[in-house]
């Protein structure tokens, strides 16, 4: 990946209405408020955003769950020995997730096997748990895995993260078979069925979750319509302490309903084309406070997922369809490219960015008033292109 400096210095801020943004000399893109309140920088010798791009104190196991016939997989805090490993110890096939009808039509040669930075069935860091357990909602056409770097860099920070296959939309779902046999739910029961499961597990005698999850402390994130998902699941689920949506929608004709009232983080790519950034600023205006806004200058949909990177030497994901001449539909293929290739700024670029402010979103939210503090400055740029808003 490629190394960023975080800058966490504060700028001024004036009286602009929410959707207001103006471009900096560096491309980056800030808004301001009438509702923002700029404080002091923490103090030099504090934590910085730049410390918490980097991987965090442990290592990340996985395990895999099952839902009533839906896939979950998990990833917590592993033990010291594997304590700062970035290099990859897992990894994911995603032909899996086709039918096999599609899936013999994939050469050996073309079957990606995309590293992941979590080893599965590690032995569990119980010593600093139990830890805040976070629930993540793929996009459409997504999969647990689909923002890989995100989920596993939380568990490093000492977090469980569990992400449910919405098999209702979800690649396996809609080209696969993983909605065979399955019932089907609402995203927000999906969500919550997994905040009971991972319950339940974390009680198992032999679960690597055994003493790991504090249900007390309990976030959602999600990307796309797992943002919407996430968004209507911290409305109606009281457990749910914090909200972060990448990429936040409408909704569509059925709407998001009534706005959740926790702290919310919400994150836009000034060039999405699948939901454009007006559309998450609009949403995000309706929100309550305290709430935070991340823009990244130049980036689509796909930013906020590990898609852009799979089979990327191979032509990315829809080169590698083209060439195998698999019958994907095109409205699939699309989102499949929306913020990757050259029209855009590499997406591991804005990974550190991404990473940093959520971990300091979170941890702030569950009481470390010293990453919270991290996200007291804003308008801010925190990253090559991303720039943060805070509103109290």
């Amino acid at each position: 990946m490629v190394a960023l400096a975080l800058v966490a210095g504060a700028c001024s801020s004036d009286d602009g209405d929410d959707a207001d943004a103006d471009a900096d000399e560096g491309g980056a893109v800030s808004s301001t408020t009438a509702a923002e309140e700029t404080t002091t920088a923490p103090e030099d010798d504090g934590p910085a955003l730049a410390d918490l791009a980097e991987r965090g104190p442990h290592g990340v196991g996985s395990v895999d769950l099952d839902l009533d016939g839906r896939r979950v997989v998990v990833w917590y805090p592993a033990a010291d020995a594997a304590a700062g490993v970035e290099e990859p110890t897992g990894t994911f096939d995603i032909a899996s997730l086709l039918s096999p009808e599609l899936q013999a039509q994939v050469p050996a040669e073309m079957r990606i096997q995309y590293p992941v930075a979590a080893a599965p069935g590690a032995a569990p860091a119980t010593e600093g748990g139990p830890y805040p357990l976070v629930l993540f909602s793929h996009g459409f056409a997504g999969f647990p895995e689909q923002s890989v770097d995100l989920t596993t860099h939380l568990a490093s920070w000492g977090y469980v993260v569990a992400a449910p296959d919405h098999v209702e939309r979800s690649l396996g779902g809609l080209l696969g078979t993983a909605a065979q046999g399955v019932t089907p739910s609402t995203d927000p029961e999906v969500l919550t069925a997994t905040a009971d499961l991972v319950a339940l597990t974390a009680d198992g005698p032999t679960s690597p979750l055994r003493g790991m999850v504090d249900l007390e402390r309990v976030a959602v994130l999600g990307h796309s319509a797992g943002a919407g998902a996430a968004y209507r699941t911290a409305a109606t689920d009281p457990r749910i302490d914090a909200v972060g949506a990448y990429a936040l929608g409408s909704g569509g004709d059925e709407g998001l309903g009534d706005a959740p009232t926790v702290p919310a983080l919400v994150m836009l790519g000034e060039a999405d084309e699948t939901i454009p950034a007006d559309a998450t600023r609009e949403v995000f205006a309706t929100m309550g406070t305290p709430r935070n806004l991340v823009e990244i200058a130049g980036a689509g949909h796909l930013v906020f997922s590990d898609l852009c990177l799979i089979g990327a030497e191979q032509g990315g994901l829809v080169g590698i369809v083209e060439s195998i001449g698999l019958p994907i539909p095109d409205n699939l293929l699309q989102l499949a490219s929306d913020g990757c290739g050259d029209d855009h700024p590499p997406v591991e670029d804005a990974y550190p960015a991404i990473d940093a402010v959520t971990v300091a979103f979170l941890g702030g939210t569950f009481g470390d008033d010293a990453l919270s503090a991290l996200l007291e400055t804003g308008p801010v740029p925190v990253g090559e292109g991303a720039t943060l808003t805070v509103e109290a």
